[in-house]
This record gives C-alpha cells, sequence and structure tokens, in this order.
C-alpha cells in the first residue's frame, strides 16, 4: 500500500473526500482488504480522538460583532466578499485539524502493526519456547525412567553379586575344610605306609654313630640319616643293605658317603623288589660297592 492511498483513506475516514474522488478511492478499497481494515481503523481513530475533543465556546463578543458586520453591509456581494476571509479562515482551521488527525491517524496505525508484529513474534517465541520446553521435560521423564530401571537393574545385579560372593566364599570353606581331611587322611595313610627303624651297632668303634632309616612299603624306597659316623679307610666304603624274609641274600640300596663330620643323608632305593623290609644293615664295603654283603656288617636295626 502506497502513502497515497494512506493519505486518501485518512481523508476519507473523515469525510474530506468528495465526488469523483470519493468514488475512485471506494472502488479501489473495494478491491483491496488491507485498504478496508486502514479505513475501518482510522475510522475507529477518529471517533475516539472526536470524543476526547472538548467543546470550546466562542467568545461572547463574537456573535456581536459578526451582526454588526451583517447589518453594515450595503450590498449582497458586498456582504459576502467582507465574509469570505471568514470563512476561508475556518476552512483553513478544518484543513488543519483534518491534516493533524490524519497524521495521528496514520501514526496510530503505523504503530498498531508495529505493536501487532511484536505481539506475533513474542507469541511465536512463546509458542516455540513452550513447544522446546514440553520437549525437554518428556526426554526428562524418559531420562528419569531410564535411571530408574538401571537403578533396579543395578540393585538386582548387586543382590546377584552379594549372594554368589556368599556361595562361593561357602564353597571356598567346604573345599579348605575338605582338603584339611584329605591332608589328614593322606597323612594318616603315609604315615601307615612308614616304617622308622634305628641301627645299632655291636662294634665298639661304631656304638657313638647314629642311624635312622625311614622306609616308605608302598613306595619301596627310604631315607638314610646318619651322624657322628667314624671316618673309614678311603678305599672303602658305607653300603646300605635291606634284610627281606622271601630273599636270601640282603638286597643292596646302595653306596653312602658321609663327610668329615661323619654326617649323611641319602635317598635310596634297592636294587631288587622287596616284598618286606624286615631289617636294614650298614656294612664297610670296598670302594663303589659289592653285590653281595662281603665286609663287615657295623650297624643293624633289631
Amino acid at each position: 500500500m502506497n502513502d497515497s492511498l494512506q493519505d486518501k483513506a485518512a481523508l476519507y475516514a473523515l469525510g474530506l473526500l468528495e465526488g469523483e474522488e470519493s468514488r475512485a478511492f471506494e472502488l479501489a478499497m473495494a478491491k483491496d482488504p488491507d485498504l478496508q481494515a486502514l479505513v475501518a481503523e482510522l475510522s475507529d481513530t477518529t471517533a475516539e480522538l472526536a470524543l476526547t475533543l472538548k467543546p470550546i465556546a466562542p467568545p461572547a463578543h463574537l456573535k456581536a460583532k459578526v451582526m454588526d458586520s451583517i447589518i453594515r453591509s450595503d450590498s449582497h456581494s458586498g456582504g459576502n466578499a467582507r465574509m469570505a476571509p471568514a470563512r476561508r479562515s475556518w476552512a483553513m482551521a478544518g484543513w488543519g485539524i483534518a491534516a493533524a488527525v490524519t497524521v495521528s491517524s496514520v501514526w496510530l496505525f503505523q504503530e498498531r502493526q508495529r505493536l501487532t508484529r511484536e505481539i506475533a513474534i513474542v507469541t511465536n517465541g512463546e509458542a516455540e519456547a513452550r513447544a522446546e520446553l514440553l520437549d525437554t521435560a518428556a526426554k526428562l521423564a524418559s531420562i528419569q525412567q531410564s535411571e530408574a530401571t538401571l537403578k533396579q537393574q543395578i540393585a538386582a545385579a548387586t543382590q546377584r553379586d552379594d549372594k554368589l560372593n556368599r556361595e562361593l566364599a561357602d564353597a571356598k570353606s567346604k573345599a579348605a575344610q575338605l582338603a584339611g581331611e584329605i591332608a589328614s587322611l593322606l597323612k594318616r595313610n603315609y604315615l601307615a605306609e612308614m616304617q622308622i627303624s634305628t641301627l645299632q651297632s655291636t662294634v665298639d668303634e661304631f656304638k657313638q654313630g647314629v642311624a635312622v632309616v625311614v622306609w616308605d612299603s608302598d613306595k619301596h624306597e627310604g631315607v638314610l640319616k646318619l651322624e657322628k659316623m667314624p671316618p673309614i679307610d678311603p678305599q672303602n666304603d658305607y653300603q646300605l643293605w635291606v634284610v627281606d624274609p622271601k630273599n636270601p641274600a640282603p638286597v643292596s640300596a646302595g653306596v653312602v658317603s658321609v663327610d668329615a663330620q661323619g654326617f649323611a643323608k641319602v635317598d635310596f632305593k634297592p636294587v631288587d623288589i622287596v616284598s618286606e623290609a624286615a631289617k636294614f644293615a650298614l656294612s664297610v664295603e670296598q670302594k663303589g660297592g659289592v653285590d653281595k654283603v662281603a665286609g663287615p656288617i657295623v650297624l643293624i636295626s633289631p
């Protein structure tokens, strides 16, 4: 809408358009809804302005001056000539008031349009903010629900974990108890299979010597420990023998070397199968040992 139409709309609202100009404006207004809205707005504004104006009474002497001027008129034309300036003055005043009202109306309309746009912007912004708020609230509710579900799952997992830990601790305790019982049984069985023999000497030279044999009948092997054994000729060795009643001759269990203090601890295993170790004997044999007893037996178990 151009400025010319806005000006004519203001004049039309004030009733100042006449003749062809008024009819042309009405045709243009019939085709333009915006122009119709502007005229309606300006008409309302003009009416509101008219209601706000206070009536002004003319000065008391004005009527007397006018009547006196009419009486002094000599002719109709002359009278009209003298009245013309007054009419022009009132006409100019009317146009001034109309212009002021027009400017005010246009300004008010523009302000209303501006405020309408701002209100629309604010309203749109408020709607967007409200929609965003609702969306955020929905997301928050979903997150809170997920959090609650996770907490429940964690609590359930914690309970299962505690239960498993208790079951594991109980299983370990039972396993340790069983291990102790097994060890005790094995120890009793092992001791039942073990045979401990102390060798003694009838020869004065070897009476101070101490000899102990621990024999495992299940494994057919044993351990010999010697202490305080006297030194012998370097060309000889101590040799251990196992006496088996089912064997006609003692079975060799190997050569035993002692240190300078007469101490020795050796594991031994007879060269032949021994069904029963009835006795153990220690003899002095030639260096490296022999297959059958040849030298003197210096220690023997009871």
